[in-house]
């Protein structure tokens, strides 16, 4: 672990050298245990994300978990936890302990996280920069995010970068037949992540990709000149309607009524939501 450590040879000033007298930085293996105890400590932090815990202790029962990111936590001078209640909390959820840097002595005045949270669109990128942009974006990771959710009996959970990337990385072959074929300009309230799935679903299913990019052509640019488009029009004008519209099963399945009777060549000029989905979600556990 530690050989992938890097020891630099730097200028210190005066100022970060009376700094660094104060603090102490140590690579160290926190358990359960001691997690549990620097957690009593907590008096004075922010409110905890149980969705953010949950998160981390995916990671950690999956063996996701990065034990060579440099952030570390923070204990102040007084022996207040000022930064690391996720990690520890995650540690103490999951019974298993991990390694970790940890900073004491650092300033009880200083103000921490005070930066931007990075989304799981920064962490792909920063985590995977050799990804095409498609699978970067937030529109894609939406579709991830509800196949995976609905791959593990479709509870509701927190989705991390890490299960996303592993995903991509697995189905790659597959993603790359739809997602890197169908336009990425983005269109208001029509070329959402709800679409993009339906239509995934339905290229899972076998359904020709070039009609669903014939589908996909007619939704996002309103011009039709067939009857047998209405079915298309009839659903654009529905997402124009609607502010909202989310991945939910009932949209999804929405948006597949509507490709299967475009492909039917039927003429019908109204949009509803079947009871079930037309075109499975790939992927399932029983599949």
């Amino acid at each position: 672990m530690m050989k992938k450590m890097e020891m630099t040879y730097e200028f210190i000033t005066p100022e970060i050298a009376q700094v660094m007298k104060k603090m102490e930085m140590t690579y160290e293996f926190i358990t359960p245990e001691i997690a549990q105890a620097l957690l009593e400590t907590n008096t004075e932090n922010r409110k905890l994300s149980r969705g953010t815990v949950q998160a981390y202790s995916q990671d950690i029962l999956a063996g996701n978990w990065d034990e060579n990111v440099g952030v570390a936590i923070s204990i102040d001078e007084n022996g207040i936890l000022r930064d690391g209640q996720h990690r520890l909390s995650a540690i103490v959820q999951t019974g298993i302990g991990i390694h970790t840097w940890v900073c004491r002595n650092v300033s009880s005045d200083g103000i921490y996280d005070n930066n931007r949270k990075r989304s799981n669109a920064d962490q792909i990128s920063i985590m995977r920069s050799d990804f095409e942009n498609v699978y970067k974006s937030t529109r894609y990771i939406s579709v991830a995010r509800a196949i995976i959710t609905n791959s593990k009996g479709g509870t509701r959970r927190t989705v991390t970068p890490k299960e996303i990337i592993d995903f991509t990385e697995m189905h790659k072959e597959e993603l790359d037949g739809f997602f890197l074929n169908i336009p990425q300009t983005t269109v208001a309230r029509i070329s959402l992540a709800t679409v993009h799935l339906a239509l995934f679903t339905a290229y899972c299913a076998d359904v020709d990709i070039s009609d669903i990019l014939d589908f996909y052509d007619v939704l996002c640019s309103g011009m039709s000149t067939k009857p047998e488009e209405f079915p298309v029009i009839s659903y654009r004008n529905y997402l124009k309607d609607t502010p909202g519209v989310s991945t939910t099963t009932a949209e999804v399945a929405r948006c597949q009524y509507a490709l299967k009777n475009y492909l039917l060549r039927s003429c019908i000029k109204r949009t509803i939501s079947p009871k079930n989905l037309i075109y499975p979600y790939p992927y399932t556990e029983e599949r």
